[in-house]
């Protein structure tokens, strides 16, 4: 009796953190934006599309990305998607739900890139491949301890930097497919792409030197940038592909 009862007692002292009521307001402000911003977007791209005589598939996979993130930022604004973890050297709040929305989001990106520059399947398959190992080892690695969640992050860094070699030497073709626009979008993606591991290292899957704020507010704008910034420029500046009458790229042919 007497051990239950120090176990209740030491159970009654630990605080009780529960989201949002425990969120800093600057924090709930910054998901609220993230959420608005991606839901004005996802209308904007689905009009877009539906107003065109015949719609594209880069409209409607345009319309997913900023869909499938309004979703995930309507969640952590509401306390879902978010865990407070003590299992690290201090407590940290892990977003687990921003991952939920990369492994379906980026993907999407890539094949957008993809499909802009005429690319065989064999490399569409192994950049989304990649990808999604990237985005898994990212979440592993925050749901882990030090040290073990660090050789996560760099495995997770090893197949990024794949997707970018794959970005540079398949994606932007010798034949010219998808022109000044691909160049643009394609390092729009990596410079975006490029903030996220490192706020993962120095955020609260890392090291914690990072305020929560900060963290949220980067993620937040290079989000916006990297989702709703790529669809308007995608949209703005590219046609609809006439995949019947143009060959595939030959750049990408040497998985076939």
């Amino acid at each position: 009796m007497t051990f239950r009862r120090l176990l209740e007692e030491a159970a009654a002292e630990e605080p009780v953190v529960t989201f949002p009521d425990d969120y800093p307001n600057s924090v709930r402000h910054f998901l609220l934006i993230g959420f608005l911003g991606m839901f004005i977007g996802a209308i904007v791209f689905f009009y877009m599309g539906i107003s065109r005589k015949v719609n594209t598939i880069t409209h409607v996979l345009t319309f997913f990305i900023a869909a499938v993130a309004a979703c995930a930022y309507y969640a952590m604004w509401a306390g879902l998607g978010v865990e407070y973890k003590t299992t690290d050297t201090t407590p940290r709040v892990i977003f687990w739900a921003r991952y939920l929305d990369w492994i379906v989001t980026t993907p999407l990106i890539l094949v957008d890139l993809a499909l802009l520059s005429r690319a065989d399947t064999p490399t569409i398959i192994s950049l989304v491949g990649n990808d999604v190992l990237m985005v898994i080892c990212g979440l592993i690695g925050a749901l882990t301890v030090a040290p073990y969640k660090y050789m996560w992050w760099v495995a997770g860094l090893i197949f990024f930097i794949v997707v970018i070699i794959q970005l540079l030497q398949r994606l932007n073709n010798a034949e010219g497919y998808g022109g000044d626009a691909l160049k643009g979008l394609s390092w729009l993606t990596i410079i975006c792409w490029i903030v996220y591991p490192i706020v993962w290292i120095v955020g609260s899957e890392g090291t914690g030197a990072l305020g929560l704020s900060q963290e949220v507010g980067i993620i937040t704008i290079t989000d916006l940038i990297a989702k709703i910034g790529f669809g308007f420029y995608l949209l703005a500046n590219v046609d609809a592909p006439e995949a019947e009458s143009v060959p595939l790229n030959q750049s990408s042919q040497q998985y076939v």
